[in-house]
This record gives C-alpha cells, structure tokens and sequence, in this order.
C-alpha cells in the first residue's frame, strides 16, 4: 500500500485486502495506547473511520500576494 510514508486517506479502504481483521485491530488497539486521545491524524489512519472536516484558516500567504490561486 505504501513505502516510507502514511497510508493515506485515499489508501485506507484497501487495508483489509492486505491486512487480516485482527492484524488491523492489534494496529488500532497499538494506536489507541499510544494517542489515546486521538491527536495525531485523526480519523485518516483504518478503513470505515471518520475523518474530519477540514477547516482552512484563510488564504495561503501567497494568495494573499496573488502569486497563486485556488479557483
């Protein structure tokens, strides 16, 4: 699914054909003892979790300068 970087959102969904049941509950269950408080990513890490919304907190510094645009 990945190399050295995060799974990714987009990958999520396909981890149950490369991981067993329990082998994503031991990764949950690993990841619950370690942020408990689910700090870090979220929602983005196992398949069927709710991601969430994405807040943008203004323009970019260079939208702001006119250099790049989002439309």
């Amino acid at each position: 699914i990945t190399g050295e970087h995060g799974v990714g959102m987009e990958k999520r969904q396909h981890m149950p054909a490369m991981f067993a049941e329990t082998d994503l509950e031991v990764m949950a269950t690993l990841r619950r003892g370690l942020d408990p408080a689910e700090l870090a990513n979220r929602g983005k890490m196992f398949p069927g979790s709710e991601a969430p919304a994405l807040h943008s907190r203004g323009p970019h510094p260079l939208e702001q300068q006119g250099i790049i645009s989002r439309e």
